[in-house]
C-alpha cells in the first residue's frame, strides 16, 4: 500500500510505494540535531535531543510541490542531504551515501506522514554526540550504539532490520529515488556549519 510525506504545511511531498517503514532508529548525532535545530530557527518544530529516524524505501511514485522544495547540505561534501520545505522548514526525507539509493530518511513528527509509524527503533547511536547523557538511562532494550567504533559497528550491522533496510531493493522499483528528486530541485544550500 502506498503512503504520503508531506511537509507540515501540506505544500510539498512525495508518494511512496510501501506505507511499511524498513527501519527505525534513535538519533544522538551533531548532524541531526545541527539540521532540525537550523529548520526551527527558521519557523520550523522545535527538535527533541533525540529524535526518532524512519527509513522507507526510495521508491517515489508521486511529488508535489517540487517548487516548494530546498534541498541543503550541513556543510561541503556533506554525506547527507535534507530536503525541507521553504515554507513551513519541515523535513520531508534524507538522502545518506550509505543509503545506495535503496532507502532514504525522515524525522518522525517532524513531516506529516501515512506511513505506519507502529515500528519500533531497532537501536539507538551516536550516543556519545547526545546532549542530554540522561536519556541513555532511559532507553531499554535496543542496542546503545555510542560511536561506532569497530565492535559497535559489527554490533549495529548485526541487526537484522538495519542489514535488510540498506541491502538492494529485491522488487522492481516503480518510481525514482530521493537522490534523483534532489537533483531536480533548484540549487543545493550549503549551510557551512
Amino acid at each position: 500500500m502506498s503512503a504520503k510525506i508531506t511537509c507540515r504545511c501540506g505544500a510539498c511531498g512525495f508518494e511512496i510505494t510501501d506505507d511499511q517503514p524498513s527501519l527505525s532508529l534513535l538519533c544522538g548525532c551533531t548532524d541531526c540535531r545541527e539540521a532540525l535545530e537550523w529548520c526551527a530557527k527558521k519557523g520550523g518544530l522545535e527538535p527533541v535531543s533525540l529524535p526518532e529516524l524512519i527509513y522507507v524505501k526510495s521508491d517515489i511514485v508521486y511529488i508535489f510541490g517540487l517548487e516548494f522544495m530546498k534541498a541543503f547540505q550541513l556543510r561541503h561534501n556533506a554525506r547527507s542531504t535534507r530536503v525541507y520545505c521553504k515554507e513551513c522548514f519541515s523535513v520531508i526525507g534524507v538522502n545518506h551515501k550509505s543509503y545506495r539509493d535503496n532507502v532514504f530518511m525522515f524525522f518522525k513528527d517532524h513531516c506529516v506522514t501515512t506511513c505506519d509509524l507502529s515500528i519500533k527503533p531497532s537501536a539507538a547511536i551516536y550516543l556519545n554526540e547526545l546532549k542530554d547523557t540522561n536519556q541513555i538511562n532511559n532507553l531499554k532494550n535496543i542496542p546503545l550504539i555510542m560511536s561506532f567504533s569497530k565492535k559497535e559497528t559489527q554490533q549495529f550491522r548485526s541487526i537484522e532490520a538495519v542489514s535488510g533496510s540498506f541491502n538492494e531493493i529485491k522488487r522492481p522499483r516503480y518510481g525514482q529515488t530521493l537522490k534523483s528528486v534532489i537533483k531536480s530541485i533548484s540549487k543545493m544550500e550549503i549551510l557551512n556549519r
